[in-house]
């Protein structure tokens, strides 16, 4: 379900041990600012990490770590911020193409990490979406339509079930 932004009955934030807090420019053609996180990002893989004898490859090494100091890498809540605000910007840049509707949208993503009264923790996403230069009762059944679309919305509400299989370890 698609809330108005007057109110937010779901504030990740509130009661939060943590919130991760992430900007969307642009869907999949632009960029995501990570709000608190790491300065730099490693790009490949340092010779030294290497197994013996391995040549470096081009794949992204991103760097991971815990939501508090000193961690200097990503943590789960931004990667999961990051997703959920590219896939549904994007999604609701094709909704607006397909309407033909020339209007930029911004699409921010806030995670928040609590404790799960029933054991361990659990995330709680929302999104803030403006669509510029367009009144809400217009911009609303646009968010609705995108929201519904997104494969990240999608998985975040219950639309999909997530596979986890054990695999056994490649025997030397």
């Amino acid at each position: 379900m698609v809330q108005p932004s007057t109110s937010s009955p779901r504030d990740p934030s509130s009661g939060a041990l943590y919130t991760a807090r992430v900007d969307n420019v642009d869907g999949t053609s632009g960029q995501v600012r990570v709000h608190e996180g790491p300065a730099t990002l490693a790009t490949e893989v340092p010779s030294a990490e290497l197994p013996e004898g391995a040549a470096p490859t081009p794949e992204a090494l991103l760097p991971t770590g815990g939501p508090t100091a000193p961690a200097r890498g990503f943590n789960p809540e931004q990667f999961l911020a990051m997703a959920w605000s590219t896939c549904l910007g994007e999604t609701l840049r094709v909704v607006l193409a397909e309407r033909g509707l020339p209007h930029e949208s911004h699409v921010s993503v806030e995670v928040g990490l609590h404790r799960d009264p029933s054991g361990g923790y659990r995330f709680a996403p929302r999104a803030l979406v403006t669509i510029d230069e367009m009144a809400a009762d217009e911009a609303q059944p646009l968010l609705e339509a995108a929201h519904a679309r997104c494969p990240v919305s999608k998985l975040l509400s219950g639309s999909s079930e997530p596979i986890v299989e054990l695999q056994e370890p490649d025997r030397v």
